[in-house]
């Protein structure tokens, strides 16, 4: 008798498909403005870079990535920027 069986092994989440689940993630968190911050991934792990208003607004951004499917690691190399807060009050009152 021979045994033909073959065991596949899980399929791996691709690095690019991982970045574009964080930007989707980061995008829709209405306690977080995404629109400065940057997603890269390698081997499974994040790196978060750019500006936010706050440090709460930075500690969101780096959970929000810990939650998505496939990630291993998270750099949190965002910058908190609070001049972006005023900034962005100010758009919004003018419109």
């Amino acid at each position: 008798m021979v045994n033909a069986l073959e065991v596949d092994a899980p399929e791996e989440d691709k690095d690019d498909e991982i970045s574009d689940a964080v930007r989707i993630v980061l995008e829709k968190d209405p306690l977080l403005d995404a629109s400065e911050i940057g997603v890269s991934t390698e081997r499974s792990r994040v790196t978060l870079r750019g500006l936010v208003a706050s440090e709460e607004q930075r500690r969101t951004a780096e959970h929000d990535a810990w939650y998505v499917f496939g990630v291993n690691d998270v750099s949190n190399e965002i910058e908190v920027s609070p001049d972006m807060a005023s900034a962005r009050w100010r758009s919004v009152a003018a419109s």
